[in-house]
């Protein structure tokens, strides 16, 4: 028995180092070779993704540990501390969450927070490290609204998109504006989409390794727990009532409209489901065509075709388009 389990930690030992090799090889690849590392830092936490699924957190944090020191040791300290901080969290989370043999759920839950965690850590060293506030990160001067405004004028986008050059001006400012009250809910669609994207990732990488991992909920089969419907309605209570019991303070209406933003990308999820629920039901050669239209669609339409998704996902609550309420009532 004791010689049994001193194998199992020799092999983790060797497997981590090998594994904490390959993982600081592929950050140093994106770090200094710009045009690869949109690619890089989608894999290059996936030998510590490996070694938790495999052996454990402590093995994997043991793994990250030691490729972090190679990378600090190579690289400058900023960008190996700025990728250490936003992609140790959700490589360890990711691995633990698929070592239990956790739902889908409850994997990017856990992922999703440490991925939050992470990108405000890395936010708030840079603006230490700069000396800056969040007001002047998220800002934008003058000349460089000028700039842009020019650019759109001399391309002819002022013509279609039929504004003119001080309402683009106005609009821009707006938005950047904008950005700084809603970083709570940017930062926190950001980390879901970080937890989504290593994911989906490890899953077709580490599925074409043929690794064991756990069952995955299906996309068609995603829905949100009831809930969480009240997310919405009470983030939209709170910008009315914050309108209107508080005029001119606007921290209620801010707070309102971070939490509706954020259930309301939740939502996207359910709405996504939906479709998938429909396309689900056509050929698999169709299937094929439709899934390709939808992300093809959504990328070109972006935020036109995004909202009536979450709309489509809110209507489920009450429509249940795909009748998932009632098969658990048989149940």
């Amino acid at each position: 028995m004791a010689n049994s389990r001193l194998g199992m930690e020799t092999k983790a030992i060797t497997e981590g180092a090998v594994m904490a090799g390959l993982t600081a090889v592929l950050a140093m690849t994106g770090i200094y070779i710009p045009m690869l590392a949109p690619i890089v830092m989608l894999v290059w936490t996936l030998p510590v993704v490996v070694i938790c699924l495999h052996h454990g957190m402590r093995a994997g944090a043991l793994t990250m540990a030691v490729a972090g020191l190679v990378i600090l040791i190579i690289s400058t300290p900023l960008n190996a501390l700025s990728m250490l901080i936003r992609s140790a969290g959700p490589a360890l989370a990711l691995g633990f969450g698929l070592h239990r043999r956790w739902r889908t759920e409850r994997t990017l839950v856990y992922t999703t927070a440490a991925a939050f965690i992470g990108i405000a850590a890395s936010l708030a060293i840079s603006i230490f490290v700069m000396g800056i506030s969040f007001a002047e990160m998220f800002s934008i001067d003058g000349e460089t609204v000028g700039e842009i405004v020019k650019m759109a004028a001399d391309y002819g986008l002022l013509t279609s998109i039929k504004m003119t050059a001080a309402e683009l001006t106005a609009y821009i400012t707006e938005i950047f504006a904008l950005m700084i009250y809603l970083l709570p809910a940017i930062l926190l669609i950001s980390s879901l989409t970080t937890a989504l994207t290593n994911f989906m990732v490890a899953q077709l990488v580490l599925g074409k390794l043929r690794i064991s991992l756990p069952p995955v909920t299906k996309l068609a089969d995603f829905q949100l727990p009831l809930p969480f419907i009240y997310g919405i309605i009470g983030g939209i209570g709170l910008s009315v009532a914050g309108r209107y019991l508080f005029p001119g303070d606007p921290t209620l209406p801010i707070a309102g409209q971070n939490i509706t933003i954020i259930f309301l990308a939740l939502y996207f999820f359910q709405g996504m489901g939906v479709i998938s629920h429909y396309i689900r039901k056509a050929s698999p050669q169709s299937q094929r065509f439709y899934k390709v239209l939808l992300i093809v669609a959504i990328f070109i339409t972006f935020f036109y075709l995004l909202v009536p998704i979450c709309f489509v996902g809110v209507a489920d609550v009450f429509m249940d388009f795909r009748g998932l309420d009632l098969l658990q009532k048989k149940k």
